[in-house]
């Protein structure tokens, strides 16, 4: 909601009076049907058939809110493409309305400024309760929107240490994954310069993982990139890049969620379960914060579809 309703704000500045958007989960839709029912904007999300399927409550959500949600066969990726596409043929009166760190400048830019005040909360948040700064700070990294919102607030403390958790699906040597970062190579796609998954002929291939639906985005996990800023992150040695796979995924959020009683999505349980491998290693009292970046009711059907019991 932040990213959603500022850049609607901005849309209305320029004098667009409509909105096109992509989403995968259908969080990012609801945002941005909220904010253009709030600005009075005409509002198009563009959704994979896949994601329809999965995500029937936030597809009403954006009907309820006034969205025109329009359907087109395959994911989130195929969904980006023809929003930026209807983009680019209505210029004059039509505003993209990016939710993630991808796709051309200042797309990339604007997400991450727009999503930074989770760091700047944190920051915050951390000298009230500890007296200064975490020493690691973890996210799940897909497109890389939440984990920027998360890192950019902190990226000149060398003294904190930034780790971003990939989705490993069924396993690295499986060829069913969305670990840009760790198996991708650099190339274009939707605009930008970036770390991508992509064969020995350049063309893309479809990632995998388990999110919010069996071939997932939600806040993506499933995109064959990431964006610009994190792959600079990534040559520069600043964030550490590991992966979870789904069963791991699994496990974490029904971990949290019997513990806590907070259900995370399962974008986020990636994050949360690279903790198993990364608390052993750390001082005692090191201060670790993972960034819950979504709810997990939307991925209650995929839970009980994989067999919740398999995994207990």
């Amino acid at each position: 909601m932040n990213n959603a309703l500022a850049q609607a704000m901005i849309a209305r500045r320029l004098g667009c009076s409509r909105v096109v958007a992509a989403t995968g989960a259908g969080q990012h839709g609801v945002a941005t049907a909220a904010a253009c029912a709030k600005l009075c904007l005409e509002c198009t999300v563009f959704m994979g058939t896949t994601d329809i399927e999965k995500q029937s409550s936030n597809v009403l959500s954006m009907k309820l809110l006034g969205a025109q949600v329009s359907s087109l066969e395959g994911t989130f990726q195929d969904a980006s493409s023809e929003a930026i596409r209807n983009w680019v043929e209505n210029l004059e009166t039509t505003y993209y309305l990016s939710g993630t760190v991808v796709g051309p400048h200042p797309s990339p830019v604007m997400v991450r400024e727009f999503q930074s005040v989770i760091g700047k909360e944190t920051r915050r948040q951390a000298k009230r309760l500890w007296g200064g700064k975490p020493d690691v700070l973890v996210a799940c990294v897909g497109s890389g929107s939440n984990a920027l919102g998360l890192f950019h607030e902190f990226v000149g403390d060398e003294d904190v240490r930034l780790v971003g958790v990939e989705a490993a699906g069924l396993g690295l040597d499986s060829g069913k994954h969305s670990a840009t970062l760790a198996v991708g190579d650099v190339g274009v796609y939707h605009g930008s310069m970036s770390y991508l998954l992509q064969d020995d002929q350049g063309q893309i291939l479809r990632p995998h993982s388990i999110g919010p639906h069996i071939c997932l985005i939600g806040r993506g996990l499933e995109y064959p990139g990431v964006g610009p800023e994190i792959s600079f992150l990534k040559e520069t040695g600043r964030v550490e890049f590991y992966t979870a796979t789904d069963k791991e995924a699994i496990q974490a959020c029904m971990l949290l969620s019997r513990l806590e009683g907070i259900i995370p999505a399962l974008e986020a349980s990636h994050a949360l379960a690279f903790l198993d491998k990364l608390v052993p290693i750390l001082h005692d009292g090191a201060k670790v914060i993972v960034n819950c970046s979504g709810r997990g009711d939307k991925d209650i059907d995929t839970l009980i579809q994989r067999g919740m019991s398999h995994y207990t």
